[in-house]
């Protein structure tokens, strides 16, 4: 095999089409016949000094790409495939891998750094190659080991420790003191000092517990401090990454370090290339969202724990850092349509962020910039000033940006016809902002002529275009609906009409038609009554769209199937918010939309079949039971995404769809059920499933319960034995982790939901009694809920509603449960809580559930 394995690598970094193609195949089937020995080859042709470097270089790409990939199944097969190699065999790439590292070649070393961290991250967390960073460590203390090998040991280290944070606490001293050792003053070596600061950068978040020690946090901030007066800009770089990932991960400990951060960062702003400033300006926007988001969590947690210590850095550092910030925004791209990401870009970034997190208090800092250079003949600042004043959009107060954004807006509308191309794209996006953050001041008199701007901006550049697209989406969110008109009717047939146009434009791109179709879908999700004839006769039209993309044929290119799925998936969306509108008018409608539907779905193209799944709820929801006509073609297409785990979105859309056609067909749902529940616990159990979905699961089935009433009793004891097992989740370890507090109560709203469906469904045919042996385990949740700080008023308001049914449907028939509901401490607590609540559906169903306990005690 290593000659026919060198000989594909040399033709698949051909420039000749006619070699490239048949060697890539070569590669592909080396992988399939005998995996172990391709990849022991691969390794030797890494090191192989007789085949030149970029087939080398491919050899070491092809390795990394046999043992990780960024789609998540993907990369479970590959790890599993990985493990089930022979010991042996393992054992022996890691030491040809480990030998590549000291190559002469630096591309090379660095392609073999990254694989030895791709075969760490699948080994060490199962306690395997555990020698490994000690091997690191030994090669770099070494004195005989030369310095292209500790250059490479310092990279390879600070790989595997980002890959491993958790399990590679135990060595964090030996690993400082190392990294220590390569960014000293004595290290002569740059690339080593550059190595070893990198690696500092990516292993400072699992240094905690040194982090914690105030001698060893200054000993670790003063190897940051020193390095940053290196003369290679590279170090200086990384020394800024290092400040950016302490601002990430230790944000409470940056008191003592701050004034000289600022100066470090502000003269990098002011002095330093393109690279650093930007990472300055980077650690500034990093330091802006930990503020905000402990501003954010204070808010959640008002009354409930202790937040985080805010210390307002940014605040402080705000007068000084701005003017940077507006100087950097004069640094645009020469070329409109360049989308590097670049200084002006990263100062709009931070300007945003410091709006967010200072508020009012931002907008005299800008303000002034702004007044002055908006109108200025030099485009640069009239186009930074226009950027300035969208980044301040978000954060202030309406009463302290409403008559500011009123006075500007006719400036603004007129820079949409600006003859300089960044302008009209940044007025295109202040635009945007407006209708998104104040919509209010859009009034009667600019209505007029906003429409008119955006209408002509649909035929501009593609970029602007997408910027249009987006105000208007924005504008149409927040447009109010007064007796069946508002004030975007009359401009309704019109706009709808060049953005279908703008969507089929030659020269837009995926974002612009995604964009475009985003923006009309929007129009008519709002829109209002007096509109509704237009939208029927759009629907049509949608309809011989998704028709013609249903009959494109040929050999197409990856390129061009994607176009067309891409378009299928819009098309879809379009019709679902078109459909709803008049159901009834466009019932004539439905058969075709369904056959074409069914057609997408048998096409490969994920983003289209979860547009057409929602299509297709849309349908359910018009046609009400009549839907029963398309469930024998298409149960095995819901089935089939039901099943298809792998993919979490299109499972969990799947598994509303059920939902969907369930509410519509009520008990006619009950000859497709035991397939159904039996995939949807089987996905409820499934520990692999994102766990997203489950609440959606507990729904479903709350849908079901709910639709047949008492034939829900066959499937009554796995459910209620799922919904106990879920009952248990209470994230009492992990609660500073507010995604775990949100999910938790997310699933215990589902959880009781479902079981207030199943009751009111069970009573619906006089099997009410069969909830009663039940009663324990539900009843031990809600006692949990009222004892739990964290529980929000969707969970209380869930809850109420539980306990007033259980009083409405068993207490009135059952003496034991009247006596428990009576005489229950933790129900009163919940009623009492719903009662309180700021929110009116909570106390709705806080006073139906005190009623019905009243009621009890009269019978």
């Amino acid at each position: 095999m290593a000659d026919r394995l060198a000989e594909a690598l040399v033709h698949a970094v051909s420039g000749d089409i006619t070699k490239r193609g048949p060697a890539e195949k070569m590669l592909k089937e080396f992988e399939q016949r005998n995996f172990p020995m391709y990849l022991q080859q691969l390794c030797a042709q890494v090191q192989n000094p007789k085949l030149p470097i970029p087939a080398r270089q491919l050899a070491g790409i092809q390795l990394k790409n046999t043992i990780v990939a960024r789609d998540e199944q993907r990369r479970h097969e590959l790890e599993k495939r990985w493990l089930l190699l022979q010991q042996q065999i393992r054992g022996n790439i890691k030491m040809q891998l480990l030998h590549t590292l000291n190559v002469d070649e630096e591309k090379l070393r660095n392609i073999a750094a990254q694989v030895v961290a791709k075969v760490a991250a699948i080994e060490i967390p199962r306690n395997q190659w555990r020698g490994l960073v000690p091997q690191l460590l030994s090669a770099i203390a070494e004195k005989k080991t030369k310095d292209q090998l500790k250059e490479a040991c310092f990279t390879t280290l600070g790989y595997v420790c980002e890959e491993c944070p958790e399990q590679l606490q135990n060595h964090s001293n030996q690993i400082l003191n190392a990294i220590a050792t390569g960014m000293s003053k004595e290290q002569s070596n740059g690339k080593i000092k550059l190595e070893a600061t990198r690696a500092l950068a990516n292993t400072l978040p699992m240094v905690k517990k040194n982090f914690n020690v105030p001698k060893e946090r200054q000993l670790i901030m003063q190897m940051i401090f020193s390095a940053s007066q290196s003369p290679d800009p590279r170090v200086r770089l990384a020394c800024m990454q290092c400040l950016e990932e302490v601002a990430r991960s230790y944000y409470k400990y940056m008191s003592r370090d701050i004034g000289n951060i600022f100066t470090l960062t502000s003269e990098a702003i002011k002095k330093e290339g393109e690279d650093i400033a930007k990472q300055a300006i980077e650690f500034w926007t990093t330091v802006c969202e930990e503020e905000i988001d402990i501003q954010l969590d204070a808010k959640e947690l008002e009354g409930k724990r202790q937040p985080k210590q805010m210390f307002g850095f940014v605040k402080t550092a705000a007068p000084k850092l701005i003017p940077l910030l507006l100087m950097c925004l004069t640094k645009q791209s020469e070329d409109p349509e360049d989308e590097t990401w670049n200084v002006a870009e990263a100062a709009a970034c931070c300007l945003q962020r410091i709006a967010q997190n200072i508020e009012d208090a931002v907008v005299p800092l800008v303000l002034p910039f702004v007044t002055k250079k908006i109108k200025d003949p030099n485009w640069r600042l009239r186009d930074a000033a226009t950027i300035a004043f969208a980044c301040i959009l978000d954060g202030p107060t309406k009463q302290k940006l409403n008559g500011l954004v009123k006075q500007a807006f006719g400036v603004i509308l007129q820079h949409m016809e600006d003859s300089q191309q960044h302008v009209k794209d940044s007025a295109a996006w202040t635009i945007g902002k407006i209708c998104d953050d104040l919509p209010e001041t859009i009034s009667a008199d600019i209505l007029p002529r906003l429409m008119n701007a955006l209408g002509r901006g649909l035929s501009q550049t593609p970029k602007v275009a997408n910027h249009v697209c987006w105000a208007i989406h924005n504008l149409a969110k927040e447009v109010k609906i007064v007796n069946g008109t508002s004030a975007l009717s009359k401009y309704f047939p019109k706009m709808v009409e060049q953005l279908l146009a703008t969507a089929s434009r030659g020269d837009a791109d995926h974002t612009l038609q995604h964009s475009a179709f985003e923006a009309m879908n929007q129009m008519i999700y709002n829109a209002a009554p007096d509109t509704y004839p237009f939208i029927a006769r759009l629907v049509p039209e949608l309809l011989s769209r998704l028709r013609k993309t249903l009959q494109v044929q040929g050999n197409l290119s990856q390129h061009q199937l994607t176009r067309i799925g891409n378009a299928q998936a819009q098309l879809c969306a379009a019709l679902s918010f078109s459909i709803v509108k008049n159901p009834q008018q466009n019932q004539q409608y439905m058969n075709h939309l369904m056959e074409f539907l069914i057609r997408v779905l048998r096409q490969p193209n994920s983003v289209a079949h979860e547009e057409a799944l929602m299509c297709i709820s849309a349908v359910a929801r018009c046609t009400g039971q009549r839907f029963i006509n398309y469930m024998k073609v298409l149960q095995p297409f819901v089935m089939r995404h039901l099943r298809d785990t792998s993919s979490y979105k299109i499972c969990s859309i799947a598994t509303g769809l059920v939902g969907d056609i369930t509410r519509a067909l009520e008990i006619k749902i009950a000859p497709f059920c035991n397939e159904i529940v039996e995939e949807l616990m089987r996905n409820f159990r499934n520990a692999d499933l994102d766990r997203i979905v489950k609440p959606r699961i507990l729904n479903c089935l709350g849908d079901i319960a709910l639709a047949i009433g008492g034939h829900f009793e066959r499937y009554l004891q796995w459910v209620m034995k799922s919904l106990e097992d879920a009952s248990g989740i209470d994230f009492m370890d992990s609660r500073d982790d507010y995604d775990n507090v949100e999910y938790l109560n997310t699933l215990r709203e589902s959880i009781l939901e479902t079981y207030v469906s199943i009751l009111q469904g069970l009573h619906d045919d006089g099997k009410e009694g069969l909830f009663f042996r039940y009663m324990d385990k539900m009843v031990a949740l809600v006692q949990r809920i009222a004892n739990d700080p964290d529980m929000d008023s969707m969970v209380i308001r869930a809850a109420c509603s539980l306990i007033g049914d259980l009083a409405r449907l068993l207490g009135v028939k059952n003496p034991k449960v009247k006596m428990f509901l009576l005489n229950n401490a933790p129900f009163k607590k919940i009623i009492q809580d719903g009662l309180s609540s700021k929110d009116d559906d909570t106390r709705k169903q806080a006073n139906y559930a005190r009623e019905k306990l009243q009621d009890l005690t009269k019978t």
